[in-house]
């Protein structure tokens, strides 16, 4: 606000003498004064606004490194642990126990790849490459079973098979095995509807799917492996093409994410 005041104090004045001069009728000038007070107020808002941008862009910065050192945490503690017991002669190293440190030390590299994908897709480094590409004829390379019609949409054929591949990934895990695909044609976009059988997401936690780290069957993420990245990054691709991703669901009856691409 101290940014405008100089301004101000010139343009009051500037009136002032216009006025005075008889240059201008009473009108104008109390035109001129409520434009001008509209400005600051716009100006003021937006400043605002802006602020609580940043502020919210360094909230979610400060949620991912939390969730970062969670997710390396887990893993790192359980090896260190098993190693340094095993070292020390109180576990014998037996083929179970290191295929249990294996398969933490797998997670720690499966969580990395999904970082460094989840950055590039973020990051202008990545350049996309659209291509025409048949949407139904593309899903029947992840889908064993693709109902609908053919539609020709407009996106990189590698990054949109990712999208795929990640969505068939979360279907298996939480799905239930049970999944269902179709491919529609609707006005300038199309559409790919993965469906699945599984336990459904609640109304609690559906908003909060997309975001990086968000797991809704806390229970389960040790089993499944998962990172909570998968969705992430399938909003991240699908958006920087301009597309839209969405989900409904109805617990106990399973979920649908629907991507939609411009022709």
């Amino acid at each position: 606000m101290k940014t405008f005041l100089p301004g101000l104090v010139i343009l009051f004045a500037l009136a002032g003498v216009i006025f005075y001069n008889n240059m201008m009728h009473l009108a104008c000038v109390v035109s001129l004064f409520l434009a001008l007070l509209a400005g600051v107020v716009f100006t003021v808002q937006l400043n605002r606004r802006n602020a609580e941008k940043l502020a919210r862009q360094e909230e979610i910065r400060n949620q991912l490194t939390a969730d970062v050192a969670h997710e390396l945490r887990t893993p790192l503690t359980a090896v260190s642990t098993n190693l340094e017991a095993m070292a020390e002669g109180v576990l014998e190293p037996t083929a179970e126990r290191l295929n249990a440190c294996y398969n933490e030390i797998r997670r720690l590299g499966n969580l990395v790849a999904d970082l460094e994908n989840l950055a590039k897709t973020e990051s202008d480094i990545l350049k996309f490459d659209p291509v025409q590409l048949d949407l139904l004829e593309l899903a029947s390379e992840v889908f064993e079973t693709v109902e609908g019609e053919h539609v020709t949409v407009t996106a990189d054929r590698e990054r949109l098979l990712q999208v795929l591949n990640n969505l068939r990934s979360n279907a298996e895990k939480y799905g239930g095995g049970e999944i269902t695909v179709t491919v529609k044609n609707n006005k300038n976009y199309g559409e790919i509807a993965v469906a699945d059988k599984g336990n459904g997401i609640s109304a609690e936690d559906l908003p909060h799917i997309f975001e990086r780290f968000y797991r809704a069957d806390k229970s389960r993420s040790r089993s499944t492996g998962g990172a909570g990245i998968g969705l992430a990054i399938v909003k991240s691709i699908v958006t920087a093409q301009g597309g839209t991703v969405s989900a409904s669901s109805n617990p106990g009856e399973g979920s649908i994410f629907t991507v939609s691409l411009k022709k």
